[in-house]
């Protein structure tokens, strides 16, 4: 099976359904923004199934995603490879009380957006910098400097004058 944009969680569960494929890049909006390129595709493999009284998906979600370097401009295949365990919940006591153990996902009307959680999931997974092989090398090897420290200037505590005053006095 493919991987649709939307799923009715019950009838996946009870199913035991299986998505797996290629999805492309060019259909995950928010991705492609930040991607050098649209071409190619996200490989996804996932499971649904019932486990302890909630739907669970869980698998993984892979490929090169072509970014661009903020070093050098250059675009360059980042490899994802990301597991997912997902918890479809229904309400968000639900969402809370299994947020400790598991990635819980709202649901709403027994159906989930399932192309908008892999791509949310994929976000999440970038990397905040993008950089290069080489140019994170070159990076790597440069020692951080430490700014030079100033020394302040001795400042005068202003009650010194209103303490030689009362001395005086």
């Amino acid at each position: 099976m493919g991987i649709p944009a939307r799923i009715r969680v019950s009838s996946a569960a009870a199913q035991a359904e299986r998505y797996d494929g290629d999805l492309p890049l060019k259909s995950l909006p928010r991705l492609v923004e930040l991607l050098a390129d649209a071409g190619g595709a996200l490989r996804v493999s996932l499971q649904a199934q019932s486990r302890e009284g909630h739907v669970a998906l869980q698998g993984s979600l892979g490929g090169a995603l072509p970014l661009a370097c903020k070093r050098c401009g250059k675009s360059y295949d980042w490899p994802l490879q990301a597991e997912v365990d997902w918890r479809l919940v229904a309400d968000e006591a639900s969402e809370r009380a299994l947020m400790q153990d598991f990635e819980p996902l709202l649901v709403e009307d027994d159906e989930l957006q399932l192309r908008e959680a892999i791509e949310d999931e994929v976000l999440l997974c970038l990397p905040m910098l993008p950089r290069c092989e080489s140019c994170e090398n070159i990076v790597a090897a440069q020692p951080v400097a430490a700014a030079p420290v100033e020394e302040e200037p001795r400042r005068e505590n202003p009650f010194a004058a209103l303490k030689k005053q009362l001395k005086s006095d």
